[in-house]
C-alpha cells in the first residue's frame, strides 16, 4: 500500500442513465433537450453576469482597436 493516498478527492455522484428504448429514457431525453434549448448560448448557466462582463470587454476592445486604426492612418 505504498501508493495509497490518505487524502483522496471525493468522487462525484454517479448519475445512471435509463436503458435505451424505455419510457424513462424518452422522458430523460425530452428533459435534457428542453434544458439545452433554455441554456442555448450561455457559457455558464446561472451566471449571466460573467457573460455580460466578457461581452462588454469585447465591445470596448473592438472599439479601441477601430479608434487606434483610424488615428494611425
Amino acid at each position: 500500500m505504498a501508493n495509497h493516498k490518505k487524502t483522496k478527492k471525493p468522487r462525484k455522484p454517479q448519475h445512471h442513465l435509463p436503458k435505451v428504448g424505455t419510457p424513462q429514457n424518452d422522458a430523460y431525453r425530452l428533459k435534457r433537450s428542453r434544458e439545452d434549448v433554455l441554456n442555448f448560448g450561455l457559457m455558464h448557466p446561472g451566471n449571466g453576469r460573467l457573460t455580460k462582463i466578457i461581452g462588454v470587454l469585447a465591445v470596448i476592445f473592438i472599439a479601441a482597436m477601430l479608434v487606434s486604426l483610424i488615428f494611425l492612418t
